[in-house]
């Protein structure tokens, strides 16, 4: 046990008392406070004093705590930190350190900034409880700020909320800034799922072969092709394609951090990987490399360069990630096409793969998910049918002659 004390102090004037009395002030209020040295073995002496205890008892046992919690190495050091001081602390850090993605970080900055920071900044990081937290989100479904103006925010605006908070408030505790995470249990509300759309086949097939002549033809096709993300599509090199082999490596994708394009990590560890491609695809990437070779030689030589981006501006720059999604959504506008956004181009691959009776752990693996039980949860609304092709085949099986 490390060395610890209790005595009386004075109400008044703080003044340490021995009797009933104040020598100093003549008042006759006490409380009770204790001093225990929190210093490991070794190290100059730090003592740690609390005072404002109503009896000797309480003195004793909130000592014994921290005895405890110095021997357990649980033992947290009292701060005046608040909350707003710590998330803007945090979000630095996390910004410059870079173990997130960019975009994450981005999020991250504006659930902080913009719907935390301005409730619960003022109340000490310490003394913030799960209670404080849940009234939060209770305050911005009713009447945060959300895109376009006040009206509260949506159940996955407020999630996300939810998660920046519970990621900093984790790394506070493995800093040792507060014993348990307050956002633990806080939210436990899970937003609904977005209404997935995809096009059927044939709508896939019209699109297509409605876009064969258009320069950038070879990037719809790869998006539908391969299910690849956008910012994987655009941050393919040509050094990522066997074409003779008809394989792709995914290894980086090109990402938008505020007004500039940087590349980054793939989103998840198992976004590294291989694909296999179709003839059709592979055809259509050996004549865009040709009409590339072409262009090149009417380039600049600071144009040749630059890194050898498969789908690329004139001058060979990346794209825009944004302009690209703009270009997909007026294309299929003139076309008349079913409105999707260009991110549902891969769901619409993995749907079809999977009508197909692709196996979902090739499935899972061509989308780089996780697990493939993400990919079938995702999913599920293509399975029934695959549920009634299984038990016809069962049937089929043990019920014709043998």
């Amino acid at each position: 046990m490390r060395r610890g004390h209790t005595f009386k102090r004075c109400s008044r004037c703080g003044r340490r008392v021995a009797e009933r009395r104040c020598q100093r002030c003549g008042w006759d209020a006490f409380s009770w406070s204790f001093v225990v040295d929190i210093a490991p073995p070794g190290f100059p002496r730090h003592q740690q004093r609390r005072g404002g205890v109503v009896t000797r008892a309480e003195a004793i046992e909130g000592m014994a705590r921290v005895q405890v919690e110095m021997q357990e190495g649980t033992y947290v050091k009292p701060s005046r930190l608040t909350t707003g001081d710590y998330l803007e602390l945090w979000i630095r850090r996390v910004s410059q350190e870079g173990s997130i993605r960019p975009t994450t970080a981005k999020a991250y900055e504006v659930a902080v900034r913009l719907h935390a920071v301005h409730y619960i900044g003022t109340i000490p990081l310490q003394q913030l409880t799960r209670a404080n937290l849940r009234q939060l989100y209770a305050t911005l479904r009713e009447s945060g700020l959300r895109r376009g103006g006040p009206g509260g925010l949506s159940p996955k605006g407020v999630h996300n909320v939810h998660l920046a908070l519970h990621r900093a408030l984790e790394d506070a505790v493995d800093d040792g800034l507060i014993k348990v995470n307050p956002s633990t249990r806080a939210h436990r509300v899970t937003p609904p799922r977005r209404e997935m759309t995809s096009w059927s086949a044939g709508e896939l097939h019209r699109f297509l072969e409605a876009v064969a002549d258009l320069p950038s033809f070879p990037l719809w096709r790869l998006a539908a092709s391969t299910g690849m993300r956008r910012g994987e599509l655009l941050g393919l090199r040509w050094t990522d394609i066997d074409l003779e082999r008809g394989v792709l490596t995914v290894q980086r994708q090109l990402l938008r951090n505020g007004h500039a394009i940087v590349i980054g990590q793939p989103k998840t560890n198992s976004g590294r990987r291989s694909i296999y491609l179709d003839e059709t695809t592979i055809g259509s990437l050996v004549e865009h490399r040709r009409r590339q070779a072409e262009l090149r030689g009417l380039r600049t030589a600071q144009a040749q360069r630059m890194v050898d981006f498969v789908s690329c501006r004139a001058n060979g720059q990346p794209h825009d990630p944004d302009v690209i999604t703009n270009q997909f959504r007026r294309l299929i506008l003139s076309l008349g096409m079913p409105r999707i956004r260009f991110h549902d181009l891969r769901h619409t691959h993995a749907s079809l793969a999977l009508q197909a009776e692709v196996h979902p752990k090739v499935v899972q693996e061509r989308l780089g998910h996780a697990s493939v039980k993400l990919t079938l949860d995702t999913y599920a609304h293509v399975l029934p049918p695959m549920h009634a092709y299984a038990a016809r085949r069962f049937s089929a099986l043990v019920d014709s002659p043998s």
